[in-house]
């Protein structure tokens, strides 16, 4: 787990101010599932002082990662939707360097996207949400 139930709630608000691409599930999801699926940004298996410091590093992110670790937990995965779920990354990327009119962020939200397709498999398929 990373974060608070209140942190997580002010992502999911962001989410809803961005109009973020998420699965359907997400917008029904409680708080306290999703705290249980974000992880910050970053892979699980890295260290949780590299999450904490690439977080912060990469805070303007933080959001789109919120949909993108809570499509990461869910239990039945394919290929098709671990590609789907690197899209979203990028897509609310964009939607928030458009909110928050800093456009860079586009080139970032490729980057980590792209990242995440090619590196990000294992983690993907190793994902599930953290005990209480």
């Amino acid at each position: 787990m990373y974060g608070s139930e209140e942190d997580v709630e002010f992502l999911y608000k962001f989410c809803v101010a961005i109009n973020a691409s998420a699965p359907p599930e997400f917008w029904t999801t409680p708080m306290s599932v999703l705290k249980r699926a974000y992880n910050g940004v970053g892979p699980e298996d890295w260290p949780t002082w590299a999450r904490k410091a690439l977080s912060v590093l990469l805070r303007p992110f933080s959001a789109a990662a919120l949909v993108h670790d809570f499509e990461y937990s869910w239990e039945y995965k394919s290929k098709g939707m671990f590609r789907d779920a690197n899209l979203r990354l990028c897509i609310n990327i964009a939607k928030t360097a458009v909110y928050n009119r800093r456009y860079i962020l586009i080139v970032y939200g490729v980057a980590a996207a792209l990242l995440c397709q090619i590196f990000g498999y294992k983690a993907y398929c190793e994902g599930r949400l953290k005990d209480e």
